[in-house]
């Protein structure tokens, strides 16, 4: 009887980010419910969405400078750095009582942390995986972030119940503290080295898988941007219920999706997972278009989590798969700048579109948004048959 090969195991230094982007992300997530302290200022849709865009379009600013950066000096010291900054602050908002100018200096300021921490993690991540389980492997450092989802809100909504916005705050600068302790102890990553290609491999075709797939996020962020934001609003608005269920569905069918269909792509194609996860999210997100009840809205959260759980990481390991190794920081920046632009551009002006036209008209146009992307990204060229080999270089390696 033949026996099945050992799987690479997942190494310490793996397990070490995806811990430190877990913590981060716990305090990171917290401000999910910001909205909520908008509308409680008195402020609408649209300030509440403002409020929410200047952080990730502060973040998109800074991020082709984070890419160049992080391959040029190092990942390491960005995930050290932006969640050192993060931390701090969630201890500044402890301060911030009126929407002003300092808030949305703060929350610029916040972005571009938030972003080096997250760009800096989610590069180490690929370069600690295994090359045969990096589908697998970018699933379970995803885990991480998307566990928050679920456990951020329901905390941050009952510590508002019992003692405020600021008591959360200060909790979540307490969290991104203990994240920048364990983010300290990564070790340096090893280099990212090209094996051989299919022999029908051509950088331009790279350049178009590249291409198709980030745009499609764009789009696909606009889908994650309006039910990230405008879902906890449009709870409170009808009455619904305690957002943390919503949230707590889709991270919690995320999870599960991770964990049991994570090496699907690794085995059966990166597209042949990815089409049916994008078409799950765009019916999820239109779904929220008419949903007014609570069992509706946590049955829509737990199909958006499933699709979001095997879109994001399926698609970067696809983005992966065929980026140069010289570049690798500014291919996963490309790639996550381009899910972030899609989100901060849909907080941004998708609360005018509430404000004018209501929630169904709203939802229905990110969900186009979405449709579009999915059409894009077929268009685009098939999997990679031989991806990257990850090694160790000693005479390339740089300081991390």
């Amino acid at each position: 009887m033949a026996v099945a090969p050992r799987k690479a195991p997942i190494p310490r230094a793996f397990l070490l980010v995806s811990a430190a982007n877990f913590l981060s992300f716990l305090n990171i997530a917290f401000f999910f419910l910001l909205p909520l302290w908008v509308v409680q200022q008195g402020a609408g849709e649209a300030v509440a969405g403002r409020v929410n865009g200047v952080q990730g379009f502060a973040g998109l600013a800074a991020l082709p400078f984070i890419g160049y950066l992080l391959d040029r000096f190092g990942r390491r010291r960005f995930l050290i750095a932006g969640i050192g900054v993060g931390a701090l602050c969630s201890l500044a908002f402890v301060f911030i009582d009126t929407i002003g100018t300092p808030l949305y200096v703060l929350r610029a300021i916040q972005g571009v942390a938030s972003t080096s921490a997250f760009t800096g993690a989610q590069t180490l991540a690929v370069l600690f995986a295994p090359p045969e389980r990096r589908g697998e492997a970018i699933g379970w450092f995803g885990i991480s972030t998307i566990l928050t989802h679920s456990i951020s809100p329901i905390i941050g909504e009952e510590i508002i119940r019992r003692f405020g916005f600021h008591a959360m705050f200060g909790v979540g600068a307490v969290l991104g503290t203990i994240a920048f302790v364990i983010a300290c102890f990564v070790p340096r990553p090893p280099e990212f080295v090209a094996g051989s290609r299919s022999e029908s491999f051509h950088p331009a075709t790279a350049r178009r898988a590249v291409a198709t797939a980030t745009f499609a996020m764009l789009c696909y962020g606009f889908g994650f941007g309006a039910t990230q934001t405008f879902v906890p609003v449009l709870m409170e608005r009808y009455s619904i219920g305690r957002v943390g269920f919503f949230f707590a569905a889709w991270s919690l069918t995320a999870v599960a999706a991770r964990a049991s269909l994570g090496s699907l792509s690794d085995r059966l194609g990166r597209r042949a997972v990815l089409i049916p996860a994008m078409a799950m999210m765009t019916l999820a997100v239109g779904s929220l278009a008419f949903v007014r009840s609570l069992p509706a809205i946590v049955a829509v959260g737990a199909l958006f989590g499933v699709a979001h759980g095997m879109l994001y990481p399926t698609m970067n390991a696809l983005v992966t798969d065929w980026s140069n190794p010289r570049n690798i920081g500014r291919t996963q920046s490309l790639f996550s700048g381009s899910y972030s632009l899609g989100i901060s551009t849909c907080a941004f002006f998708f609360g005018m579109v509430v404000e004018s036209h209501g929630y169904p008209a709203m939802f229905l146009t990110a969900m186009g948004i979405t449709i579009i992307g999915l059409a894009a990204f077929m268009s685009g060229p098939g999997d990679l048959a031989t991806g990257l080999v990850l090694e160790a270089d000693p005479d390339t390696a740089r300081e991390d």
